[in-house]
């Protein structure tokens, strides 16, 4: 992995059912978030906890096995969140200051606390009982402005600096324990506007705005398309109506000669077989649901990526065949659909927006997974909303993969031409008044 513009490392992350990196372990370094006073044992304040609960968006996903934090209320009560979701106690280390404990904070710490051993006192003691208590793991530590610049300096990653009013910084660092190196991500977390939601918290990126402006922007939003999209898993017609809030996706599959159509809307769902109804349970309306928004989603990307159950980190610029491309990681929310569990990648111009790639993990833990990444081509604007092909790469194999592995030498190196992904037949209408 290259070191790329403002100090933002691409993350290699693999856990340990990946062959290539048994015993890499998975650092998320986090200064913690806005505090109510600079003295004292002070709180978050309503802007620090609903950035305490995006950092724990981003963390729940990449399999966390522990949470630490010191023992003052600003960095207990940044991971008390991802904690909480998890099921898991904060293990605390003790500062030492006179004003430090857990028991006066507000909100009330929830979870367990286990105490560390008081002869583990600096940043460096920590690391080193982290990397030998969770080697291969995946660690949460919430720490302070010069504690976590602290252990990126004993892990030979250089100085950095976090001034007073940051709050946001997270440092995504892998460690190889056989070639005691470390490669990482300087990135941020609850960066941007925050929109309360009934769930918690999202995060906006510019990039992601300006690449949805840039594919259609509000076209998305009240058109109808008709096309057909053809790959290797063969060919499949939709028609794809939204106009404002409201859709209508429809999506016709003839491809071993029976007439399978799957029509979905906000609030209701059909699938018949040549043109006869099929009845459907909760279990097959989600999947028959599932199935039409899969084949929906890509076609229309990066439309979409604003959506409430979408979760986004940016990772900054990173160098692939020459050009810097602005690299953004998404997750979805546990159960919003029953690919939740999967995670993405994707590649923006970061002048035009233009999206140039994406990548996507699947059937993490199982028998039948792999990763994916597709190089877009072909673009053309129809009626003002931008389509294009794609050259799908990738591999399949058991166990859990992580789109934080794909880089260019891991292009190079791992994945293998699978299919080409054509739209055809492509018709605009729009809605507008």
């Amino acid at each position: 992995m290259k070191q790329i513009s403002l100090i933002v490392v691409v993350l290699a992350l693999a856990l340990a059912t990946c062959p290539a990196a048994a015993e890499e372990t998975l650092l998320l370094l986090a200064r913690h978030a806005e505090k109510t006073a600079t003295a004292g044992n002070p709180n978050l304040t309503p802007r620090g906890l609903a950035r305490a609960e995006a950092l724990a968006d981003i963390a729940e996903n990449l399999n966390v096995r522990a949470v630490y934090s010191t023992d003052l209320c600003r960095t207990a009560l940044t991971a008390q969140p991802l904690a909480a979701r998890l099921g898991m106690p904060i293990t605390v280390q003790a500062t030492g200051s006179s004003s430090a404990g857990l028991d006066d904070c507000s909100p009330e710490i929830s979870s367990p606390a286990f105490f560390l051993d008081p002869k583990i006192a600096s940043a460096g003691d920590l690391l080193a009982s982290i990397l030998d208590q969770h080697a291969g793991q995946a660690v949460l530590v919430v720490g302070h402005s010069n504690t976590v610049p602290q252990m990126l300096a004993s892990l030979g990653l250089g100085a950095f600096e976090i001034s007073e009013d940051q709050y946001d910084r997270l440092f995504m660092v892998t460690y190889d324990s056989e070639l005691g190196a470390a490669r990482m991500v300087e990135s941020s977390y609850g960066e941007g506007e925050m929109d309360s939601t009934d769930d918690g918290p999202r995060s906006r990126l510019a990039v992601v705005d300006r690449a949805i402006e840039h594919h259609g922007g509000e076209l998305y939003r009240s058109s109808r398309t008709r096309l057909t999209i053809s790959s290797k898993s063969g060919s499949f017609d939709l028609s794809v109506t939204r106009n404002g809030d409201a859709f209508e996706y429809v999506v016709d599959d003839s491809s071993d000669g029976a007439a399978r159509q799957t029509r979905i809307t906000n609030d209701s769902t059909e699938r018949s077989l040549d043109g006869e109804p099929q009845p459907l349970d909760s279990e097959s309306t989600q999947r028959a649901r599932d199935f039409a928004f899969a084949r929906v989603y890509f076609p229309f990307l990066p439309y979409g990526l604003n959506d409430p159950d979408v979760f986004k980190l940016d990772q900054g610029l990173e160098e692939w065949d020459g050009r810097q491309l602005h690299r953004v990681r998404v997750t979805f929310a546990a159960g919003s659909s029953t690919d939740a569990s999967d995670d993405y990648a994707y590649w923006f111009d970061p002048e035009t927006g233009r999206l140039e790639q994406y990548a996507y993990s699947f059937g993490a833990g199982g028998a039948n997974g792999g990763l994916r990444l597709r190089r877009l081509s072909n673009y053309r604007r129809i009626e003002g909303l931008l389509f294009f092909d794609a050259g799908n790469i990738g591999f399949d194999a058991a166990g859990d993969f992580s789109v934080d592995l794909i880089d260019p030498t891991y292009v190079s190196q791992r994945m293998q031409p699978i299919s080409e992904v054509v739209l055809s037949a492509i018709e605009v209408t729009s809605l507008a008044d």
